[in-house]
């Protein structure tokens, strides 16, 4: 009768032993599977961050270009000379005349400016108005559609972190906590085998 007791207790020991081992080397495969998992992730989120600040120093140089521009231009001959040089490509030159103001000088305000638009321009002119338009709508879109996205980019890293975490056994608390649990079950199992071999 012990040596039967005894068996069973090496095979439920054993079978513990194996249990235990497969536990730790799913949980190691899965620990690898995530660090992999992670690693191409966090190399995507390099690549993207790596862009978009190549994009945001493009857009930076382009917006000082042009407040560097608008800064230059403060008289109404210096305007007339260079809007044509930011309107969109047109088939013919449109001509801007100004007023000679050495004509009359008791105005007040200086006359009117006339801008000479040939037929031909003025489909392609209203297309590019409509297509600034458009972009004005559309950047106003992406703007609200970029500050959801880091919202979401945000709540993901969080979650993300917190999958880590739990990947690693959870906080420090419930680790311990888990460990105590076993180790009280450990005890228990040792107490009761050894109180069944010396019945």
């Amino acid at each position: 009768m012990l040596r039967t007791l005894h068996t069973i207790v090496f095979v439920a020991a054993l079978l513990a032993a194996v249990l235990a081992a497969d536990a730790w080397l799913n949980e190691r495969r899965s620990d690898r599977q995530l660090a992999a998992t992670l690693a191409s992730q966090n190399a995507l989120i390099g690549q993207a961050a790596a862009r978009e600040q190549l994009r945001d120093t493009q857009l930076a140089a382009a917006l000082a270009a042009i407040t560097a521009q608008k800064r230059r231009i403060q008289t109404p001959r210096q305007a007339a000379d260079a809007i044509p040089s930011v309107m969109p490509p047109l088939p013919l030159p449109v001509s801007i005349h100004l007023p000679d103001l050495g004509s009359s000088p008791n105005q007040t305000e200086p006359p009117p400016a006339s801008i000479s638009i040939p037929q031909p321009d003025l489909k392609p002119l209203y297309d590019s108005l409509q297509e600034c338009r458009a972009c004005a709508l559309e950047r106003d879109a992406t703007k609200k559609d970029l500050a959801d996205e880091q919202t979401r980019v945000a709540a993901l890293t969080r979650e993300r972190n917190a999958a880590i975490a739990a990947a690693h056994g959870g906080t420090f608390w419930l680790r311990l906590k888990r460990g105590a649990k076993w180790f009280v079950i450990g005890v228990a199992a040792g107490a009761a085998a050894t109180a069944a071999t010396h019945r």
